[in-house]
């Protein structure tokens, strides 16, 4: 008994460095407007740690926001909770007997779980879910483990490396956090969601045709996939909406997980089929050498082959899906991608939301794309299933579009979908529909903002051209549209409310059937031009483009 007491006094009062009791770091966090962000790091300790001796000025830490304003004082575009230089510290430590955040702190736990201040918008966007994720700790006080002691160290505990890169833009810092030391509770198998990856689990795609080069090509594509729990789709059976999100090209990668942290968007398809709207939401993974589209109204591979991956879920879960409920979403390239496969396949898709993203028309693609021929019904039969078919009408995407329910959001800096959208409510307002629009203030309390979404929403839409609906926000560039645009719910809850019955009812304006006129002297559309081989007027990031202005024709361009 003495012994046996001796030893036990012994191991209570060992103390070992925080060098020899650490034994990882991970980043918890979630997707939040500007990607994937940080709201929790844990230290993983030997030892259980005492819940008592750990707080606030035990550790000091290291994130992707504390980096960024200490290298931009203009890096927190919004704070929400109007206590201005919080944003990223420590806001609650306790401890846990598991790596995940919890109301309450155990009494001990192996580990320590760093909260920190997530109310807040940061300037940046298109964040690499590597980078934002990113955690370092330093224990700067002793405390409490259950054998003994656990003394202050030197040591930055990091889940990271960084070096000094050439770019472009100069010498940059690259930061990559390691993958397994990365937790997204709310991307989890049992939340429903599972990642698909080149060699384990992609979609096999053959037979793609890309505008870019006029070939083909058989290839994996990488996809992340939200499915409902089996009870869930037994209760819904033929009521399960099916939705596809296509992101932005900074996602481009073949990691799936970039594809659904880059944005709020999957993240939100997600929460609302969780909550009364059963979706089965499929997220592609497009790679680098694969963009989806380009400027010049051009697709490559991946057109056809996020069409099988959708063929092949209609088919995997048909007894399941409600073929009038199929939605698309999409920012940038992966908005550009939606709009342009709303033409191949007419009514597909029930309804259409897409941010900082447009779409025209080219009857020239071969002039801007290498010679490839553009896609067709005859060269991409996947793509042109039969589904929808207008094999006169295909190529004039205003006619094409104009019965669909189409919601879009622009930001004020984004000139080309600014831009090309303007072009597309002249067309339409010269067939007889007015496209409703409105400007939102992003900077507004988000009440109001919601409050002008539903107003705008809340238009009569029974009328051919009348399903679409454009909302421009009076700041940001392109890249601050899906940022501001996923902070509304009200895009989502119009989104599957939407059927493809209403398509068909509304019917198409006619009349953008016809040729393009052109403008009288005036500026005015000349009276019953339509857009049929029409060459709309492009645009760069950076404005209109002063050669491929409104009709170009190859002529018109080589003699510039």
């Amino acid at each position: 008994m003495v012994c046996s007491c001796t030893s036990t006094q012994s191991n209570q009062n060992a103390a070992i460095s925080a060098d020899n009791a650490v034994k990882a770091v991970y980043s918890y966090g979630f997707v939040d407007l500007e990607g994937a962000k940080l709201s929790a790091i844990i230290i993983e300790y030997g030892q259980e740690i005492s819940a008592k001796s750990v707080d606030e000025q035990s550790y000091e830490i290291e994130n992707y926001t504390l980096f960024a304003r200490a290298a931009d004082k203009n890096a927190i575009e919004l704070d929400f909770d109007g206590n201005a230089g919080n944003e990223g510290e420590i806001s609650r430590v306790y401890v846990n007997t598991e790596p995940k955040t919890a109301k309450k702190s155990a009494n001990y736990g192996n580990f320590v779980i760093i909260e920190v201040n997530t109310d807040y918008m940061l300037s940046a966007a298109n964040l690499i879910y590597t980078t934002s994720m990113m955690a370092g700790a330093k224990q700067v006080k002793d405390i409490a483990g259950k054998d003994g002691a656990v003394l202050a160290s030197d040591t930055v505990f990091r889940n990271y490396t960084s070096e000094q890169v050439e770019s472009r833009r100069g010498t940059q810092t690259k930061i990559t956090t390691d993958k397994t030391k990365l937790i997204f509770p709310e991307f989890a198998k049992e939340n429903g969601w599972t990642l698909h990856y080149i060699g384990n689990g992609a979609f096999k795609a053959t037979q793609c045709y890309s505008e870019y080069t006029g070939e083909y090509y058989d290839f994996e594509l990488p996809y992340a996939l939200y499915v409902p729990d089996q009870k869930t789709l037994e209760a819904n059976k033929g009521k399960v909406a099916l939705a596809i999100h296509m992101e932005h090209a900074a996602a481009l990668d073949t990691d799936p997980m970039s594809a659904i942290t880059s944005s709020r968007a999957a993240a939100m398809h997600a929460e609302f089929a969780r909550n009364g709207n059963p979706a089965i939401i499929v997220v592609p993974q497009i790679e680098e050498s694969r963009r989806s589209t380009n400027d010049f109204d051009a697709s490559s591979e991946a057109n056809t082959a996020v069409w099988e991956l959708m063929d092949w879920l209609l088919e995997e879960y048909k007894d399941y899906i409600d073929p009038n409920r199929i939605y698309g979403t999409g920012q940038s390239m992966g908005g550009m991608t939606i709009l342009n496969m709303a033409s191949q396949r007419d009514n597909f898709f029930a309804g259409i939301a897409v941010v900082g993203a447009q779409w025209s028309n080219s009857y020239d693609k071969p002039f801007q794309n290498s010679g490839a021929p553009a896609r067709t019904p005859e060269n991409d039969p996947i793509s042109f299933n039969g589904f929808g078919l207008d094999s006169e009408n295909f190529q004039n995407w205003y006619y094409m579009i104009s019965d669909d329910n189409i919601l879009v959001h622009t930001c004020a800096g984004d000139p080309m979908a600014s831009g090309e959208w303007g072009y597309t409510a002249e067309y339409f307002a010269a067939a007889g529909a007015a496209i409703p629009y409105t400007e939102i203030d992003p900077y507004a309390p988000l009440a109001e903002q919601l409050d002008a979404d539903r107003e705008l929403l809340a238009h009569e839409t029974s009328t051919p051209g009348s399903g679409i609906t454009w909302g421009a926000f009076t700041k940001g560039s392109h890249m601050s549209t899906w940022k501001y645009g996923y902070r509304l719910t009200t895009p989502f809850t119009w989104l599957y409310a939407q059927t493809r019955e209403s398509e068909m009812r509304r019917g198409k304006l006619e009349q953008l059937k016809n040729p393009w006129l052109g403008r009288n002297a005036d500026g005015t559309i000349k009276e019953g031009s339509g857009t049929a081989q029409l060459n709309s007027a492009q645009y760069t990031p950076h404005g209109a483009s002063d050669v491929f202005t409104e009709g170009w024709t190859r002529e018109s361009v080589e003699d510039r």
